[in-house]
């Protein structure tokens, strides 16, 4: 499917330069755009304290969490037996084993959580994890998705969860360095200073011009900028340019 290995180049792109929790919760919100769904979650658990990314309504995760769901939802619970990329409906009230479990999939219906496609990984020391893409309704696309591109979906959801883990392992940086630009930040702020256009910058680099305007959009916000122009001239005062 072009669609998917499109939207896979792109969030290869992106997750690979991606270096905060904000940047990464911005790759799993556009990939989950380009292929079509509304929301993405990753998540991992198991021993120790669990780990969750997500662009699920706020609203959904105070209940999720309020009525611990993640005992019994049966999502996570498919997702620990690791195997190939799978499409859930929370409308199949067969799927539910329980009372409890038939309660929470009328609560992600009431948020519209109506359907989406799963990938689990093994994340060793019996620990798991889940990297999902969901919808507000279940068209025949899903099922397609899995089917035809379940290799792409599978590498997804491993590259995704390799980046998160090993960002989480690295020395926790202090306040000041928090707001820092990156190196990537700087070149690309460095160029636009210079008058160079994105596809430029982009040959430069060695890049797509999404990952330029990735690592831009990355520096503005960092330096408090409304406008790209605001956030280079920001850059040039506080001398943070190459």
């Amino acid at each position: 499917m072009k669609q998917a290995e499109r939207a896979f180049r792109e969030f290869i792109d992106a997750v690979y330069v991606a270096n905060t929790m904000d940047e990464f919760h911005r790759v799993g919100e556009g990939a989950a755009r380009a292929l079509g769904f509304q929301w993405f979650c990753y998540f991992e658990g198991g021993d120790g304290l669990p780990t969750l990314l997500t662009s699920f309504p706020k609203r959904w995760l105070d209940r999720y969490r309020g009525e611990q769901y993640q005992e019994i939802d049966p999502v996570l619970r498919q997702a620990r037996r690791i195997g190939p990329a799978f499409t859930w409906d929370a409308r199949d009230s067969a799927e539910a084993r329980s009372a409890c479990e038939r309660r929470f999939f009328a609560d992600a219906l009431a948020f519209d959580i109506r359907a989406g496609v799963t990938v689990p990984i093994a994340a060793g020391y019996g620990r798991f994890a889940a990297f999902t893409l969901a919808a507000d309704d279940r068209v025949s696309e899903f099922e397609r998705l899995a089917e035809n591109s379940n290799n792409l979906l599978q590498m997804m959801g491993f590259t995704y969860h390799a980046h998160v883990k090993a960002r989480m392992s690295e020395p926790a940086e202090s306040a000041g360095d928090s707001a820092s630009l990156t190196i990537r930040e700087r070149q690309c702020l460095g160029w636009a200073s210079a008058g160079k256009t994105m596809q430029e910058m982009a040959t430069i680099l060695g890049v797509t011009p999404r990952v330029v305007k990735f690592h831009l959009d990355n520096g503005r916000k960092k330096l408090g900028a409304s406008t790209l122009p605001h956030a280079v001239a920001l850059a040039l005062r506080q001398e943070l340019l190459p």
